[in-house]
């Protein structure tokens, strides 16, 4: 513990003498002559009986260290809040640039028009996941949301961070021009970055009650790392991972689907963003839990405890009073 305002001693020092001074500086006398010739028989003064004057003096004691502004130089609080760690995994591949329609279905409806004539663009997957994902961190305020984007390799865009709005401006701005160099669908890449993030934060003593990986994809794994490995990593650490399928094609992916559900996460397979709002929404209310902080406070003011004891110091000096052996005459 440390002080912040040692130059009240300067004047506190000199007055608490002078305050000394003239408490001893009173003489004590009896009011009759013959009580002087029987003094040394009574003794002296019962030690339990200056009880009221010694907490008068431990009150501005207390009082005084207060004033001297005392702080605890670090202090680390254990913080619990509402919500869960969550991870968001992106495939950043070209094919995600594309319409949310699987070949061999029927055409889309025409677009709609503009009051000018021009039609609207049709929302390609990434705007459509873009989209959902936004909507999905607003109702989460007390999760700790990061996000993770893949290609060719995976990259960690933002770690989990309470700073959803941050957090939303990077979203919005990757898209599949964030990695145009790289044109493969690295799946397992992207789990390893987002299971390897919560290892850190593990080994940093920030440890959750839940963590969590939400996938989006729309094509088989073809680059990097086995993805089946890294769901099997995540479940053994104790890691729920969902996996939402995005205009997949049939049986794509199919082995990372049916090994997300031993997780405890799910598989869902969409194909419009009606479906991935959807689908979104279910993981929102399937995901609840407690996340478990450690925050470090400098300097956190310690003056009330003194304060605290001072208060109590006078209220046993009033009690006392209530007794009589207690009571001072003069």
């Amino acid at each position: 513990m440390t002080f912040q305002n040692l130059q009240w001693l300067y004047l506190a020092v000199p007055l608490l003498l002078l305050m000394a001074v003239l408490r001893f500086w009173r003489r004590h006398y009896w009011g009759h002559s013959l009580v002087e010739q029987i003094g040394e028989h009574l003794g002296a003064l019962n030690p339990i009986l200056r009880l009221p004057t010694l907490l008068e003096a431990l009150a501005v004691g207390f009082l005084l260290v207060a004033l001297l502004g005392p702080v605890y130089p670090f202090v680390l609080n254990r913080i619990e809040r509402g919500g869960l760690q969550i991870m968001i995994v992106l495939d950043l591949s070209q094919s995600m640039e594309e319409g949310m329609q699987r070949r061999g279905t029927p055409p889309p409806p025409r677009p709609p028009q503009t009051p000018a004539g021009t039609p609207v663009r049709a929302a390609s997957k990434m705007e459509a996941v873009k989209a959902s994902a936004a909507e999905f961190v607003k109702k989460r305020p007390g999760d700790a949301i990061g996000l993770v984007v893949f290609s060719n390799n995976s990259y960690l865009v933002t770690p989990a961070t309470f700073d959803h709005d941050s957090m939303t401006d990077y979203l919005r701005m990757v898209n599949v021009q964030t990695l145009v160099n790289e044109g493969f669908t690295a799946i397992g890449e992207g789990l390893g970055m987002a299971n390897n993030f919560f290892r850190f934060t593990r080994e940093q003593g920030r440890r959750a009650k839940g963590e969590v990986i939400i996938l989006f994809s729309d094509g088989d794994n073809n680059y990097g790392r086995d993805p089946l490995k890294e769901v099997e990593t995540g479940r053994q650490e104790g890691r729920r991972i969902y996996f939402i399928g995005v205009a997949l094609e049939p049986g794509a992916s199919q082995q990372i689907a049916d090994a997300v559900h031993t997780t405890g996460g799910r598989y869902f397979d969409v194909s419009n963003p009606r479906h991935l709002d959807e689908a979104m929404e279910e993981i929102n209310h399937l995901e609840k839990g407690r996340f478990i902080t450690l925050q470090l406070i400098r300097h956190q003011p310690a003056y009330f405890i003194f304060v605290m004891l001072a208060l109590g110091c006078l209220a046993l000096r009033m009690l006392l009073n209530g007794i009589p052996h207690f009571v001072e005459l003069s």
